[in-house]
């Protein structure tokens, strides 16, 4: 497939980008400056909020995924306006599939008690952020998936893990390479469409 990737220097990005080259896909990183890790994809420069370079680089390819997401130091809103910038753009170029990365807290899924204190006290911003992005995919036309893993690490990946949309896992890590694994799996998948699955081990 030909592949965008939003949010390509982050740690989950970076493993979307490594295991997508990997299984043979076309990938196109839309970042706001290139790095080594990209050696093999093509690259786009570009700023996520101006919708006309948002447009130009997704026409073209068969899928988006998106793991934007921005530092709780110097917030910026850029997953729900990444998202209302991507949208009008897939729609333009006829891209049904996106697959972006949210996470648990966010909306109706819940996490346990130390990780919704640490999310009050830290990452409150960034959470409705998230939830906004939620909210404009749920509302537009295109086969979203939504995925909502858990405390994220960089630790070997097992290949296996738990999900759920029932509110059934409140709390959890997993590897970010698994998180991308499983995004993945949904660009050929519509066990998950338009549905917000909580991921962890």
């Amino acid at each position: 497939m030909k592949l965008i990737v939003f949010g390509a220097t982050g740690g989950t990005g970076q493993c979307l980008v490594a295991q997508a080259l990997a299984a043979g896909h076309d990938v196109t990183v839309f970042v706001r400056r290139s790095g080594p890790m990209m050696t093999r994809a093509r690259v786009v420069s570009g700023e996520v909020f101006d919708r006309a370079s948002v447009a130009e680089a997704v026409a073209g390819h068969d899928a988006v995924l998106s793991a934007l997401g921005t530092r709780p130091w110097r917030h910026q809103d850029v997953c729900s306006g990444g998202i209302a910038s991507i949208i009008p753009a897939m729609q333009r170029a006829g891209v049904k599939r996106v697959v972006a990365m949210s996470s648990q807290g966010v909306g109706d899924s819940k996490m346990d008690r130390l990780g919704s204190l640490a999310a009050s006290l830290v990452l409150g911003r960034s959470f409705r952020d998230k939830h906004a992005m939620e909210v404009l995919l749920a509302d537009s036309d295109r086969e979203w998936v939504v995925v909502r893993p858990g405390f994220l690490t960089n630790g070997t990946p097992r290949g296996t893990w738990r999900t759920d949309v029932d509110g059934a896992i409140t709390g959890g890590k997993i590897a970010r390479a698994d998180v991308a694994a499983f995004m993945l799996q949904q660009l050929a998948s519509d066990d998950w469409l338009r549905k917000r699955p909580v991921i962890v081990w």
